[in-house]
């Protein structure tokens, strides 16, 4: 960025998108965790993924 200044603008807007795009990753696992507790009436928040393996297995 230093060598070429112009660049920096352009690096802005990608970590935008970026943030943009883990924000949406955040509401579809929020949304999939309301889902879960609505058709098995599990609170999935605060397991892990084993856990949750082994009792679906």
């Amino acid at each position: 960025m230093m060598e070429d200044p112009r660049t920096i603008s352009v690096f802005i807007d990608i970590l935008f998108a970026i943030k943009a795009i883990e924000r949406m990753g955040d509401h579809a696992k929020n949304m999939s965790e309301y889902v879960v507790y609505m058709v098995k009436g599990k609170d999935v928040r605060h397991t892990s993924l084993e856990e949750i393996e082994k009792e679906v297995l």
